[in-house]
């Protein structure tokens, strides 16, 4: 489900929103004022494919080039 960050155009509050429909119409939460979608960065992870587990995190002597 994609989440978007928005920006309101009154108050100038930041906030994120979890949207199933993507036409819904989104007001802010704080003074129900007009809000502007923000471009924002997404994260990957990526897991292994046996347990579905991330890799562990680099430690001393773990190669972090590859």
């Amino acid at each position: 489900m994609p989440i978007f960050e928005y920006n309101c155009e009154h108050c100038n509050y930041t906030f994120d929103k979890l949207l199933i429909d993507r036409d819904a119409e989104v007001n802010c939460p704080l003074c129900q004022g007009d809000v502007k979608k923000l471009m924002s960065s997404f994260a990957v992870g990526v897991s292994d494919k046996v347990t579905g587990k991330l890799p562990p995190t680099p430690g001393p002597g773990m190669c972090t080039t590859c």
